[in-house]
């Protein structure tokens, strides 16, 4: 992580572990740890952001994305 060591200490403090024992817990242990923390239980919203789901590669849509046929094909049209 590139951040500022204050940034890191008020992130410590905050959370009540080092960055380094957040890294290593998995998802079981972290949904544990944030609901001992604020003493309730997490709840997931099925309701889709829309500001937050993918659009695919804009490359893509855009033919952008140039395979190896296509310098091929470039190639031969050149000569």
């Amino acid at each position: 992580m590139s951040l500022s060591k204050d940034v890191k200490t008020a992130l410590e403090e905050i959370i009540g572990l080092s960055l380094e024992e957040v890294s290593k817990l998995d998802f079981d242990e972290e949904k544990n740890y944030v609901e001992t923390k604020t003493k309730k239980a997490l709840r997931f919203s099925k309701k889709v952001d829309p500001r937050i789901t993918g659009r695919g590669n804009p490359l893509i849509i855009r033919r952008r994305i140039t395979t190896m046929e296509d310098i091929d094909k470039r190639i031969m049209e050149l000569k």
